[in-house]
């Protein structure tokens, strides 16, 4: 079960407008896309509770939890502005997937648009 895909949420309140942690994020988005055994990264914001997150999928939860060590020890929390008790963390394995079928997109490439 360990070498299953893994799945890591953060979401945390910063002490930075939305607008600049946009900035942050695209500024780093090369170096996300290079972190090893990661599948894609979903950026997330919600305006009403000011929560700001990221939800990761991983190759497995070794290389989730290499990221997360190399997430904490190069203090990423600070160039977001993190406040810290509003930081939360999990690290998950996925157990199974279920793909949609009634979206735009599976319906073109079914013909049923």
């Amino acid at each position: 079960m360990l070498r299953e895909k893994a799945i890591i949420n953060v979401q945390f309140k910063s002490t930075f407008s939305i607008k600049k942690l946009h900035k942050i994020s695209y500024k780093h988005k090369d170096e996300m896309a290079n972190i090893n055994g990661l599948i894609i990264k979903y950026y997330y914001v919600n305006p009403e509770t000011k929560i700001i997150g990221g939800t990761y999928f991983f190759e497995d939860i070794f290389q989730a939890r290499d990221y997360l060590n190399h997430f904490f020890l190069k203090g990423i929390g600070l160039q977001y502005g993190i406040i810290p008790d509003t930081l939360k963390v999990e690290i998950n394995v996925i157990s199974f997937e279920v793909k949609g079928t009634n979206t735009k997109q599976e319906r073109k490439g079914n013909n049923l648009s």
